[in-house]
């Protein structure tokens, strides 16, 4: 089952919970890349070998550097004061100390990398407590996307992206790695990847089996861990409470596409309600508008500067509480625009 087939699963289910039953008898597979779904299969073992061999292969972790044991962590770290929660798909530490954080994304959006900084430097956060030194153990961050995130690396389907100074990693300790799912399936595909043999290859050719609902390879069905994956993933093991659970939030896609688009909102409607994004500015735009970020806008204003202007400034002042700017910047916003008013 692709992400396509599990939103319709999960509309299907919004109108009647029985529809789970005929989506049961039309795919073999769960999506994997749901974020319940994977949760389940990955954390659920005793052993956590499925989230452990994945890991390895997709860092590229070998001999003694593998991984060889696991234990898994609250995922969330509860937002103090006016911060944001963090909350990951997988946290984990392995056998020699080093944190890995597992994220999956099904679709992205224009604060996805923000978000990636985000999670990271609050798990860096918790770290060094009183009293201790400096001294961060290696973080490894494993993104599985279910979308494109580097173009210009059209024939590359794994990416470790690092800070580099002067063609030297700055700070190794901290190693981000970002899967693109689908550019592999379009890789392989057109026979591009036909002779990689790499444990990430078969992996993901595994992966492609469960969301492409395709016949078994006789290799993959020859690997106990890739049998193994396959079985834990069939549709038919997943209960009707957790499929309820996303059809009451419409999936985490549905969210982050909300919170991206809210937070892009008030970012256009501070410091001057930049460019006047809002279709309500778009009657009083003018080529004296262009340098509208100046207080007053008094550049911006002209004749088509309708009277909506001040009912859209008062909007702007609900938003920025909802979206949780501090009491002060929304006094001060607040106060600007009684000001912009009074000149109207």
């Amino acid at each position: 089952m692709n992400r396509a087939q599990h939103y319709s699963l999960l509309k299907a289910m919004e109108i009647d919970k029985n529809n789970l039953l005929k989506y049961q008898e039309l795919y073999k597979y769960a999506y994997i890349l749901s974020d319940g779904i994977f949760k389940i299969v990955f954390t659920e073992e005793k052993d956590h070998r499925l989230l452990i061999s994945l890991v390895n292969a997709m860092l590229g972790l070998q001999g003694d550097d593998a991984i060889k044991d696991i234990s898994l962590e609250m995922q969330e770290f509860p937002g103090v004061f006016n911060k944001k929660d963090c909350i990951l798909d997988i946290i984990g530490t392995t056998n020699a100390g080093e944190k890995v954080l597992v994220e999956v994304q099904q679709q992205g959006d224009d604060f996805f990398r923000d978000r990636v900084e985000y999670y990271i430097s609050r798990v860096i956060e918790n770290q060094v407590h009183t009293s201790e030194k400096y001294e961060l153990p290696r973080i490894y961050f494993l993104g599985l996307l279910d979308f494109e995130i580097f173009p210009e690396e059209p024939t590359e389907y794994i990416h470790h992206v690092d800070e580099m100074c002067h063609g030297k990693k700055f700070f190794p300790k901290v190693q981000k790695i970002f899967v693109e799912i689908d550019k592999f399936f379009e890789l392989e595909k057109a026979g591009v990847t036909a002779n990689d043999n790499s444990e990430a290859a078969q992996w993901l050719r595994a992966i492609k089996v469960i969301i492409k609902e395709e016949p078994v390879p006789e290799k993959i069905m020859q690997n106990e861990t890739f049998r193994h994956l396959l079985d834990s993933v069939k549709l038919i093991n997943f209960v009707e409470e957790l499929f309820n659970a996303e059809v009451k939030n419409m999936t985490d896609l549905k969210a982050e596409h909300e919170i991206g688009f809210s937070e892009g909102r008030v970012q256009g409607r501070t410091e001057g309600f930049v460019q006047g994004k809002t279709e309500g500015f778009a009657q009083g735009k003018t080529e004296g508008f262009a340098q509208g970020k100046t207080e007053g806008f008094a550049q911006g204003k002209t004749e088509g500067f309708s009277q909506g202007r001040k009912e859209e400034r008062a909007d702007s002042i609900a938003v920025l509480r909802e979206m949780g700017l501090s009491a002060e910047k929304v006094a001060e916003f607040q106060e600007r625009i009684e000001t912009l008013n009074k000149k109207q």
